[in-house]
């Protein structure tokens, strides 16, 4: 038991590791497939300047704001295959926990660690936002050290060169800087040159891509799309989450917060606070909340012991209540990790995607006429059928043009939940677009649908769309017109 007790920590970090790799290996990202697609293109290429995927939007100035990672996943890809990516994002993961975490609160961790690994694990996968995790722990971590910060301040500027060539999440971070540069400012009540310049170079090198300051104008972009919070699950608000490792971490990190405020100190509850409100907005944010929470229960659970020691009595209160806590945890810790493990079968390339109506498609050449799909398969069938391009796919949610050319989109994500919804508008975009095949998952129908079937949508309106009136799949296609040559009895493939 003393073994286990002093080992804790560690073995929660091991037992998320092989969770995160065993879902690594199973679960396949909607993104995932034009990630290796744009990686490849890209080192036999160079850049596109253009999107070269979609029949939709194909002038549009595609800008990858995260051209490297899709690099690195190509590379990745072709000399490790999915179970060696799978074993570094796992590494990142565990990476980005054990960096989070200050060495005078190693010894008071474990149980936030458990609670926002388990909650984190369910955005686990082959994901590159998982990289934007890691450098804002990295980040969090200096910030939150003031002899870090006067050690390594000088070598930030040097992280962000390469988290804004990664991941969009940089912007993030460079927000967090200024915020951090305001807030020194105005307690120290004079005008701190050092943190501005900090933020200042760090701000500076992020136009050191090959797009220059157009990649901030993507991901801005996409910031500030409200029309996603409502179409796309994970950028809906976050206050609709009621995982209960997120509502106990949440519980004991904002009570420590209220009872230590003056002893944690005014810049780390900022962040906590600012990071919680973007949580609050974004589902995709409640990882970055949950890393800042790791910290401030880990200085509240030291707080609260060194409080108690004096007192024998609250001592011996503080052990029992410890002890009730840790069992429920525990239990929670194991529910979450045995939920998210269990939960990803369905959404393997096999049980979710069109595997085999894609091996149809090849074999039968269907040259005429472009492919029309959901938003859900638009990455898969990407890299699948290289040869076909896709209507829409995970990149375009919020393109938006000024083109006048009539077979082209200038929204195409508007175009498309209209498409879905409206049956004469589904009918005018066949024509637009010169679509000769329609590809769509056979719906059962939900009275039929077992406990599992239910779970696993539940679980993949996380990543995809949540709320999409979908008027046209729930109707029969036939009397549109269109003609079913395939049905594996998953999914179906119409003529028109």
């Amino acid at each position: 038991m003393g073994y286990f007790k002093k080992h804790l920590q560690f073995l929660i970090l091991l037992v998320l590791g092989v969770a995160a790799f065993i879902r690594g290996v199973i679960f396949l990202d909607p993104d995932f497939g034009w990630h290796l697609q744009t990686g490849e293109l890209i080192l036999q290429k160079g850049i596109p300047l253009t999107d070269p995927f979609s029949y939709t939007m194909p002038f549009y100035h595609f800008i990858d704001h995260e051209w490297l990672s899709d690099i690195l996943i190509a590379i990745g890809y072709k000399s490790i295959g999915i179970y060696g990516l799978a074993l570094i994002f796992a590494l990142i993961f565990v990476l980005t926990l054990f960096f989070i975490v200050p060495k005078q609160f190693k010894n008071y961790a474990a149980l936030p660690l458990a609670l926002c690994g388990g909650l984190m694990l369910g955005f686990v996968g082959i994901r590159i936002q998982m990289i934007t995790w890691l450098f804002l722990a990295l980040l969090l971590r200096v910030i939150f050290d003031e002899n870090l910060w006067k050690k390594w301040k000088l070598v930030i500027p040097l992280l962000f060169i390469f988290w804004a060539n990664l991941h969009g999440g940089f912007a993030i971070g460079i927000l967090l800087l200024f915020l951090v540069f305001i807030f020194k400012s105005i307690q120290n009540r004079k005008f701190e040159l050092g943190y501005f310049g900090v933020f200042l170079f760090s701000l500076l090198v992020t136009f050191l891509n090959p797009y220059g300051p157009m990649l901030w104008r993507e991901v801005l972009l996409q910031a500030t799309d409200g029309n996603l919070r409502w179409t796309i699950a994970e950028f809906a608000p976050g206050i609709f989450d009621t995982d209960i490792a997120l509502l106990i971490l949440f519980a004991l990190s904002f009570s420590f917060l209220f009872q230590y405020r003056l002893k944690i100190g005014g810049l780390k509850i900022f962040i906590y606070l600012l990071l919680l409100l973007m949580a609050l907005s974004t589902l995709r944010h409640i990882p970055l909340w949950a890393l800042s929470a790791v910290f401030v229960t880990s200085a509240g659970i030291k707080l609260l012991t060194d409080e108690v020691k004096k007192n024998k009595y609250a001592l011996e209160r503080l052990k029992r209540l410890t002890k009730v806590l840790f069992v429920v945890i525990f239990l929670v810790f194991l529910f979450e990790v045995y939920t998210n493990i269990t939960g990803v079968f369905g959404l393997s390339e096999k049980n979710y995607y069109p595997a085999k109506a894609v091996v149809y498609i090849g074999k039968q050449n269907l040259a005429d006429g472009n492919l029309f799909s959901l938003y859900d398969y638009g990455g898969y069938l990407i890299w699948k059928l290289p040869s076909k391009k896709v209507f829409i796919d995970g990149r375009m949610t919020s393109w938006k043009g000024d083109s006048a050319l009539p077979n082209e989109s200038n929204y195409i994500f508007k175009d498309y939940l209209k498409t879905l919804s409206d049956k004469n508008y589904f009918q005018q975009v066949i024509r637009k677009y010169n679509i000769h095949y329609v590809l769509l998952p056979v719906q059962p129908p939900e009275s039929k649908q077992s406990p599992l079937a239910k779970k696993l949508t539940d679980i993949m309106q996380k990543l995809v769309l949540w709320k999409t009136n979908t008027a046209v799949l729930d109707s029969d296609l036939t009397k549109l017109g269109l003609k079913a040559i395939y049905n594996d009895g998953s999914f179906v493939i119409y003529k028109i």
